[in-house]
């Protein structure tokens, strides 16, 4: 009786291991975050920036960073590659927080001899609370540790994605490289779907105070000034997105205009005396934000735009400095503030 329990036992742990074994070497063989094998440049499944990033980290050459949320996901690599005459590689996390924008980073930055990094400064992170904020990257494969590899190995999830990365490829529903993660291409940008991927808010009773949002976003340009500190012989670029007039009605609505004002000129004086650092403001662009048909909701902006931001990048025409971000903010304040918003719903 007892050796028929240990045999049981034995066969048990024989199958449970062979298991374990079959799931490891699957994910090994298919590798669906990149973390052995380059990605295909001409045809691979993505779908998840958290995971697959640190592969792109680890298996790419550039000089280049281009790092942001769900804002930077329709820019094409090779547009700066060509504008800066440079290498880049695109690194997206949707909604991210300043403490995974960190963790990547830190890691292109122990990969790769890093000379600039060109990254979206949203002001909807930046009034974030840190504490809001997702923390989500897998610390595991941010590092060159192999003995917490069988947190990948032998993951339930990692061989569904596994399964779903070979029938995507079965399929032939792949991109490129330099399309990865871009959405251009599956939605239509028009004042239709801009509207109607926008909520109006009811109108707040009171403003906001100015310094509502200071405190978050003292605590988040903290984060960014480490960046900057920390590695004097990069260039860091951050620019703000052309968020759209809707944005602006939003802001007008609740009542956040002057604190969100404050929050872009705590931004411009806390970044620019660092020489190391440029501050590109489309915010300004008021062609482009009053033209809905640029956008997807009230932020989102289309490729054709993202394009056109790419290339005025190297030239510096939108470059805040100390001598002129008080004036170009103050014109859009007057702008925003004056804008006939009901004639858009009318």
């Amino acid at each position: 009786m007892n050796n028929s329990k240990k045999r049981w036992a034995v066969g048990l742990l024989a199958g449970f291991l062979g298991i374990l074994s079959l799931c490891g070497l699957t994910v090994r063989v298919i590798d669906p975050f990149f973390h052995y094998r380059a990605p295909d440049p001409e045809a691979e499944v993505w779908f998840d920036e958290r995971y697959q990033n640190a592969g792109l980290l680890r298996s790419q050459q550039y000089e280049t960073v281009l790092m942001g949320t769900s804002l930077a996901a329709n820019y094409r690599p090779f547009w700066f590659d060509v504008f800066y005459k440079t290498s880049t590689v695109k690194v997206t996390i949707p909604n991210g927080g300043f403490h995974e924008f960190t963790q990547a980073l830190d890691y292109a930055f122990q990969k790769q001899n890093v000379k600039r990094v060109i990254f979206g400064l949203d002001p909807n992170i930046l009034a974030r609370d840190p504490a809001d904020a997702p923390d989500q990257l897998p610390e595991y494969l941010y590092d060159d540790n192999p003995w917490n590899d069988g947190r990948y190995l032998f993951s339930k999830d990692v061989l569904i994605r596994s399964g779903y990365t070979v029938i995507k490829k079965a399929r032939g529903e792949t991109q490129p490289l330099q399309d990865a993660f871009v959405w251009d291409g599956t939605l239509y940008f028009s004042k239709e779907l801009a509207l109607a991927g926008y909520e109006r808010p009811e109108v707040a009773e009171r403003p906001q105070p100015e310094n509502v949002f200071l405190d978050a976003c003292g605590e988040n340009l903290a984060v960014v000034q480490s960046w900057v500190e920390d590695h004097p012989d990069t260039q860091f670029v951050f620019y703000l997105s052309p968020y759209s007039i809707l944005y602006w009605d939003k802001m007008q609505r609740l009542g956040e205009t002057e604190a969100m004002f404050a929050l872009l000129r705590r931004t411009a004086e806390t970044l620019l005396p660092y020489d190391n650092v440029e501050l590109q403001c489309f915010l300004t662009d008021t062609d482009t934000i009053t033209n809905l048909d640029n956008y997807a909701d009230h932020i989102h902006v289309a490729g054709r735009v993202t394009y056109a931001m790419a290339q005025a990048m190297p030239g510096k025409e939108n470059c805040l400095t100390e001598e002129n971000y008080q004036q170009r903010l103050d014109a859009l304040h007057e702008f925003v503030v004056h804008y006939d918003y009901e004639k858009i719903f009318a």
